[in-house]
Order: C-alpha cells, then sequence, then structure tokens
C-alpha cells in the first residue's frame, strides 16, 4: 500500500473517530436532560386500602419463627421497618442485603415479615438469607393490615408509633424514598411532587 493510501486511511479514520466521539457526547447530554426531567420514583402505595399515613400503625402482639414474642405498633425506641418477602420473590433476595444496610445505616429496627407457607422453607430462607438477628413473622394477619398485597412491600413505622410510610418497594430507591418521606413530613414521594407542584403554580 502506497504512502498516499496510508494517508487517506488514517484520514478516514480520524474522520470517523472525531464523528463518534460528537455522537457520544451529543448523546451523554441528552441523557443528562432527560436524567433531570425524569421524577424520582418512590414506594408505590395504594391509598384505597390498609391504614392511612400518619394514622397510629396498627398494634400486633405477634410471635416470630423463632417463638419469640414481637410487638408490632405503639412507641419505641427508634423507627421500625418492616419488609414484606417471600423464599419464592426474586426482587426480594435482591433487597433484603439493602434492607440491612440502610437499617444501619438509619438506626431502624428492621423486621421481616410473609404470610405463610411451609415454616421449613422460611427457616431455610433465613439462613440462605443470613437473617437470623432480624425477627421473621410468618403473619397473614399483618399483612392484611398493612396492605401488604404485593411483594415486596414495606412499611415505615416512626418510634411514636404513627405510620410514616409504605407501599410496594422494587429497588433501592424505592425503600430509601420511605425514610425520606418520614424525615421530609410527606405521605409520599409523590405526594411531595404534587404539593411542590401546586406551590409552583401558586407562586
Amino acid at each position: 500500500m502506497s504512502i498516499e493510501s496510508l494517508s487517506v486511511v488514517v484520514l478516514v479514520l480520524c474522520v470517523a473517530v472525531t464523528l463518534l466521539v460528537v455522537l457520544v457526547l451529543a448523546l451523554a447530554r441528552q441523557i443528562g436532560v432527560l436524567h433531570t426531567r425524569l421524577a424520582p420514583a418512590g414506594a408505590l402505595m395504594n391509598t384505597s386500602v390498609g391504614p392511612d399515613v400518619g394514622t397510629p400503625a396498627p398494634k400486633l402482639s405477634l410471635q416470630d419463627i423463632n417463638g419469640t414474642p414481637v410487638q408490632i405498633g405503639g412507641p419505641s425506641a427508634s423507627p421500625l421497618l418492616i419488609l414484606f418477602v417471600s423464599p419464592n420473590c426474586p426482587i426480594c433476595k435482591e433487597l433484603v442485603p439493602v434492607a440491612r444496610s440502610m437499617a444501619r445505616a438509619e438506626k431502624l429496627r428492621l423486621l421481616f415479615a410473609s404470610d405463610g407457607g411451609e415454616i421449613d422453607k422460611h427457616i431455610e430462607y433465613v439462613s440462605k438469607m443470613d437473617i437470623a438477628d432480624y425477627p421473621y413473622l410468618l403473619s397473614s394477619e399483618l399483612g392484611l393490615k398493612f396492605a401488604a398485597s404485593k411483594l415486596p412491600y414495606a412499611a415505615l413505622i416512626d418510634s411514636d408509633g404513627v405510620l410514616r410510610s409504605r407501599g410496594l418497594v422494587n429497588s433501592r430507591e424505592h425503600l430509601e424514598s420511605l425514610v425520606e418521606s418520614m424525615l421530609s413530613g410527606y405521605d409520599s414521594l409523590q405526594d411531595y411532587l404534587v404539593k411542590e407542584q401546586q406551590l409552583e403554580q401558586a407562586s
């Protein structure tokens, strides 16, 4: 191949690389714009059923799978995060370690719950997920009280026994939104966005 041919090939490659760089930068900018326009997604709460956020959480006296008494509702030393899971729920397996990490960081009491089934499967699940240090309840009553119709589902009760947030949680962002709702005083992230939009329109 002659020097002239090599020069042409190199020139074409340089032009192609330059175009690719420009396209990548333009795409990155569009992704950034899209990210700022998309509202953050919080836990999905069905307001038509279940207890109202901001009211006292249902009070229940239950036992975990080891027979240890567990009290739900009422004043406590720290907020309580209840995560409803199932051994057959693949998303639950991803959220369990996230819930453990968040509970430690936010100083929350963490409790796992399921609606029943063969207890051996749940004991195996507790061991497999390394959550033996946390209460694990088998109670359909608890799920009904908090309207946990789909999994994974979570509810957060503050230290005064008030239900601060609840809803379907499919990601770390959803779980974190429960704590943000409690700290901000809004019922949910969606409630926050609606009220902020109303304030902007009013001003």
